[in-house]
């Protein structure tokens, strides 16, 4: 096999497998991976040349990010600043590509903020900073833990208490300015450590305030909400968008889709109907109220959408696939296909969707809810990417 193609499934399943064993092993033996560093990694990178898989540079490294990351959680030694130093050091000199040291160095951050060390974690967070939002948050967080709750590190004063206050709101200046994206440098262990949301969200909320008028906080606010399935975070964060930026559809489309994935489809027709009065010439608003009605039992709602929609000459191979929609999600196969033949008479140049609706659907019950959802993801994403609809 090593000699052949392996699928990638089988390399990931084996590294994950290895994995495993080597956290268990680390979970009973902390203090003896403490006293021996050097030979515990030895030991790592021997079990990864002896996989029998082809492993890629980048996949190797973040493996060896991973272990470092839970040694260090469960190290009593990581609190010496000279120790973590030189673990670093060690663990970086294991990697493939040794220039990169982002993921061992946060991982030696986060220990040293969870131990109440913000000067030291601040020191190895400094040089990642500006690349990841979530790194930036944890930097600022670092300075306003200095300020909040002080620190028994050497070279904390509590005479500088206001300046670390000072710095912690400047460099969330500085990250609004720079805006960086998600998972840039923070993923694998760092992604998933439940720890490290409070430090993220209490620096966006204090950015917030802090910065009122930048709504990139806000952005990546929702963004790392819906990725954390976080409605609470995500509910605020909408409010406050809703609320400075009246004017701004991000937000409401944003807002619209919360209501419509948790089913309070009333709530989302209410927040339609308000769109379309403060944006009446945009296609959007009405495309939302025919995408809700789909759902809802009374055909009323349905029609007056319709009606609005052609008034305001929606393109017609869009109302064309939501007439289909409609008729397939309500069980009337006979007129969905006579809707899917209109569209394959009228708009021959898109003929490719209509015969994989038509094959997909050609057998099967629309009764499916399974069939049901596929069909509705499916017009939904084309009929957005034909009105230019940004998707969430």
């Amino acid at each position: 096999m090593a000699d052949g193609f392996i699928p990638e499934v089988v390399i990931s399943n084996r590294l994950e497998k290895a994995k495993a064993e080597i956290f268990s092993y680390i979970e009973s033996n902390a203090e003896a991976i403490d006293e021996n560093f050097a030979a515990f990694f030895g030991n790592v990178v021997t079990i990864l040349d002896r996989a029998g898989v082809p492993i890629t540079d980048q996949i190797y490294d973040e493996f060896i990010d991973a272990i470092v990351f839970r040694v260090f959680d469960v190290s009593k030694r990581a609190g010496d600043v000279k120790f973590l130093n030189r673990a670093c050091e060690i663990a970086c000199g294991m990697k493939r590509k040794k220039e990169r040291k982002a993921g061992v160095h946060l991982a030696a951050a986060v220990k040293l903020m969870k131990i109440g060390m913000p000067l030291a974690a601040a020191a190895y967070l400094q040089h990642y900073r500006k690349h990841d939002a979530a790194v930036g948050c944890w930097y600022a967080y670092c300075y306003y833990t200095l300020y909040k709750d002080g620190s028994a590190e050497p070279g904390y004063s509590a005479a500088e208490r206001w300046n670390y206050l000072k710095a912690a709101r400047q460099y969330m200046e500085e990250l609004g300015q720079l805006q960086p994206g998600l998972q840039r440098l923070v993923r694998g262990e760092l992604e998933r450590d439940p720890w490290l949301a409070e430090p993220f969200w209490m620096m966006i909320f204090l950015a917030t305030e802090w910065i009122p008028n930048n709504r990139w906080f806000l952005e990546i606010g929702i963004a790392r909400g819906k990725q954390e399935n976080n409605d609470v975070a995500l509910v605020k964060m909408l409010q406050i968008g809703l609320i400075r930026f009246p004017d701004d559809m991000l937000f409401y489309r944003e807002a619209y889709h919360l209501k419509f994935e948790q089913g309070e489809l009333a709530d989302a027709l209410g927040l339609i109907y308000d769109l379309i009065r403060r944006f009446p010439d945009d296609p959007e608003p009405v495309y939302y109220g025919l995408r809700t009605s789909l759902y809802l039992p009374r055909e009323t709602e349905f029609n007056e959408f319709r009606r609005i929609a052609d008034e305001m000459k929606m393109p017609g191979h869009v109302l064309c696939l939501i007439d289909y929609a409609y008729a397939f999600l309500r069980g009337r196969k006979e007129q969905a296909g006579l809707c899917l033949d209109q569209f394959h008479r009228k708009y021959p140049s898109l003929n490719y969707y209509s015969d994989i609706l038509r094959f997909v659907t050609a057998d099967l019950p629309a009764t499916q809810n399974g069939i049901k959802l596929a069909v509705f993801t499916s017009v939904d994403h084309f009929c957005k990417k034909m009105l230019k609809i940004a998707e969430t």
